[in-house]
């Protein structure tokens, strides 16, 4: 092992302290010699609390470090210069839109060879021959990037670097030439804080939340949506002090404030709480059904991104959207917000109303959950009857990550037992992130188990995730819903296929699933014979029970479960939508529409 001669302070040793002091425990990533020195300083010190486990591609490393830090804070990742990195571009694009504080570090080739690049024309490995390559991909994607190349100013940058990730809870980027991570510096002065400043926000809380009462009081038929910054900044509890205080003292006369969630969001609140009204698509027809003519839709943390809002934009003379960047009251907007500062307050001025002292001084005592409704499944296994036995199997034990496609429409009617208890990439939508996902979700919560639920084509993106949880000793179990088809692609395109019956256009395209969204059939069940862990294939109903049960009675083992799924079965949302959704190809069909379809 290489390490610093003497006893020498360096680079490495710089961005080690740095990163256990804003509390980083785990890395993942793909070895390479860049980033070679700094992986022996940490496994040098015995002591250093930072885990570094490996994963069998960069893919599974930046979707299972993205899972990681949304359920813990902050975690990192290790790659070499452009083969390594530029794999990463879509996970770390997702951790930016969904607000993921990763670390992404590159070990970048030495500054001699870049020179030698540059002036004689010679490409070493790795590298395109177009300068800084890697550091320009990924600036549009991080609130901070850096390249790193000499000592006296590493530390700076480092610094700067890990100031914003901890102020915006979005990744950054460190690029790091081999030569400079053994380079002497000094150490580390102070300690790293948030970078905004709270005394220039309290007018603008202030104002954020006389408006919101106002407006709460004129209608007071109002409803909560929990939106994914209670989780993200750890807002759980004073979300539900702010509904408690609301809930106890009848501020709002003769109306139980409640709340939904979104597919974002789903689970930031324990989904058994007895205020839990659904996780919903709150587009404006559902936000006019839930508040009416006399009421308002207060988003708590809340972003209107398409998979939540129907690909609308609600804002509205009945809408409240606060979130960590500024609060939307009607059309008045008030930018220099915290979200923790304005639910504080919030709740202490609702509490004045109510002519008592805020919740805050005293204990909080919250309802205690409903139990679960368990009721018998339907016989046939599809979309629908799989996730209804998936209803009545999760418990608070577990948390279930799903992916983008019809996974993540069919689970929106899953009620999750625990908080947080639900994890999925539900604005950027990359196939395939689900089950690295599991990975670090166990990472981070190695009392819990991660139950993934996959199709099959994002499956077939990711499934050397499943050798990651074997070699890891972790007791993942992956359902791999087959249905044999791309199923959102083709619904996207030309619906007709699902419908229930189909439209007939005596038109064998229209008719059937597009052979470009046929899959390649796999033995799933099988690939536990060289991924490591136990394969499971299950036909009906009868046959997922059981496996749910041999589940539960293998507590420490890994499981894939191939659920064959029929090729036109769709979740209920889908089946209802394609009677009357209009495919982008059928709008272009000159037969469009048929007499007497809608």
């Amino acid at each position: 092992m290489n390490t610093p001669q003497n006893n020498t302070y360096t680079v490495a040793d710089y961005l080690k302290q740095r990163l256990e002091e804003i509390g980083l425990e785990q890395m993942f990533g793909v070895a390479g010699n860049y980033t070679a020195a700094f992986l022996d300083t940490i496994l040098a010190d015995k002591a250093s609390p930072i885990k570094i486990s490996g994963n069998s591609n960069e893919l599974c490393a930046g979707f299972a470090a993205d899972a990681y830090a949304r359920l813990k804070g902050v975690s990192a990742l290790y790659v070499t210069y452009s083969v390594g990195a530029f794999t990463l571009l879509n996970t770390i694009a997702g951790s930016f839109v969904e607000q993921s504080p990763v670390i992404l570090i590159n070990g970048a080739p030495t500054n001699k060879e870049n020179a030698v690049e540059k002036n004689a024309g010679l490409l070493y490995s790795h590298t395109t021959g177009y300068q800084f390559v890697d550091i320009h991909m990924f600036r549009p994607i991080t609130v901070a990037a850096e390249r790193i190349t000499n000592a006296k100013q590493a530390i700076h940058q480092i610094d700067s670097a890990l100031t914003a990730l901890i102020t915006q809870k979005r990744p950054v980027y460190l690029e790091v030439t081999e030569d400079t991570w053994r380079a002497a510096c000094s150490r580390p002065e102070g300690t790293l804080s948030s970078g905004v400043d709270a005394t220039i926000t309290v007018s603008d809380v202030d104002a954020a939340v006389k408006a919101t009462v106002k407006m709460m009081m004129r209608q007071p038929k109002s409803i909560f949506w929990a939106g994914i910054e209670i989780q993200r900044y750890g807002l759980q509890k004073e979300f539900l002090a702010l509904l408690e205080t609301l809930n106890q003292e009848h501020v709002l006369p003769d109306n139980q404030i409640k709340f939904v969630t979104s597919a974002l969001s789903k689970s930031v609140i324990a989904e058994t709480h007895p205020w839990f009204e659904g996780c919903v698509t709150l587009n404006k027809e559902e936000v006019a059904s839930l508040v009416g003519d006399d009421g308002v839709l207060v988003g708590i943390g809340a972003w209107t991104t398409g998979k939540d809002t129907g690909n609308q934009d609600i804002r509205s003379s009945h809408t409240i959207l606060a979130a960590h960047d500024g609060v939307f009251v009607g059309a008045e907007y008030y930018p220099a917000v915290q979200l923790k500062d304005y639910i504080e307050k919030l709740t202490a001025a609702f509490a004045a109303l109510a002519g008592q002292q805020s919740p805050w001084l005293h204990g909080l005592t919250f309802p205690k959950p409903q139990q679960l409704c368990v009721t018998a499944p339907a016989s046939h296994l599809g979309y629908d009857s799989f996730f209804k036995a998936m209803g009545n199997w999760l418990t608070e034990d577990d948390i279930m990550v799903v992916d983008a496609g019809f996974p993540l429409i069919g689970s929106q009617s899953v009620p999750i037992p625990a908080q947080n208890g639900f994890v999925a990439q539900a604005a950027w939508l990359a196939i395939g992130y689900s089950v690295p996902a599991g990975t670090g979700v166990k990472c981070a919560f190695p009392d819990k188990r991660a139950v993934v639920v996959v199709g099959d084509g994002a499956f077939h993106e990711t499934c050397q995730a499943v050798a990651d949880q074997h070699a890891y000793g972790q007791n993942t179990v992956v359902f791999v819903l087959a249905n044999g088809i791309y199923g959102i692609e083709q619904y996207l395109v030309n619906p007709n296929p699902f419908r229930k019956p189909p439209v007939d256009y005596s038109d064998e395209l229209l008719d059937t699933v597009y052979p470009y969204n046929d899959l390649p059939q796999w033995q799933i069940s099988k690939v536990t014979e060289a991924f490591g862990g136990q394969g499971r294939k299950v036909v009906n109903l009868e046959e997922l029970i059981g496996v749910m049960e041999e589940i539960r009675c293998t507590p420490d083992q890994n499981f894939v479960v191939e659920v064959v799924i029929p090729t036109t079965d769709v979740p209920a949302t889908i089946q209802r939508e394609a009677a009357s959704k209009v495919g982008e190809d059928e709008i272009e069909n000159p037969n469009w529409p048929p007499a007497g379809i809608f």
